[in-house]
């Protein structure tokens, strides 16, 4: 199993963040659920009227933390991007998931599931994983709701063998 501490940007609901917990714990990793943590002062851009995705990474710095995965209910953003749905350091240990744009549109379940694959994705680069050009694989970059909709959750054969073993 892949151990990863999620932690909540405040305003997130703590039944989502255990329900992400869970699902990724179906996937092999072993999450577990942090206190929320104050949303990072100055990472608000008034003229975009988003937040610095930068931001949230830096502030999940923890050295007690092995990978960590933050959650925020905000629109984030890096240059030049207009949006990101998420944001990791890779390779590297953090990594953050925006929730405010995956919930456009459709239900609970849909919603879930593209929680689910953002995390595993951003989760992915912090192994030092790329994006894959398998339309399938979870790596697969998602420019629009509908690649994340219409990729899995899984690792794709490639991807899967260039991860560490997970710990036992």
């Amino acid at each position: 199993m892949w151990p990863v501490s999620l932690v909540p940007f405040k305003g997130v609901a703590p039944g989502l963040v255990i329900q992400l917990a869970q699902d990724l714990n179906d996937l092999g990793f072993a999450a577990t659920v942090s206190a929320p943590v104050e949303i990072p002062t100055a990472s608000f851009n008034a003229h975009r009227r988003q937040y610095q995705a930068e931001a949230f990474l830096a502030a999940l710095h923890d050295s007690s933390r092995e990978r960590v995965l933050g959650l925020t209910d905000l629109d984030l953003y890096v240059e030049p991007m207009n949006f990101v749905f998420g944001l990791a350091e890779k390779p590297g240990r953090a990594a953050v998931i925006a929730l405010a744009r995956l919930h456009v549109g459709k239900d609970a379940k849909v919603f879930r599931e593209r929680i689910l694959k953002e995390a595993v994705h951003e989760l992915g680069h912090t192994f030092g994983l790329a994006h894959c050009p398998d339309p399938n694989c979870v790596m697969h970059f998602s420019n629009s709701l509908r690649d994340t909709d219409q990729k899995s959750a899984y690792f794709c054969t490639r991807c899967l063998s260039k991860l560490p073993p997970p710990q036992a």
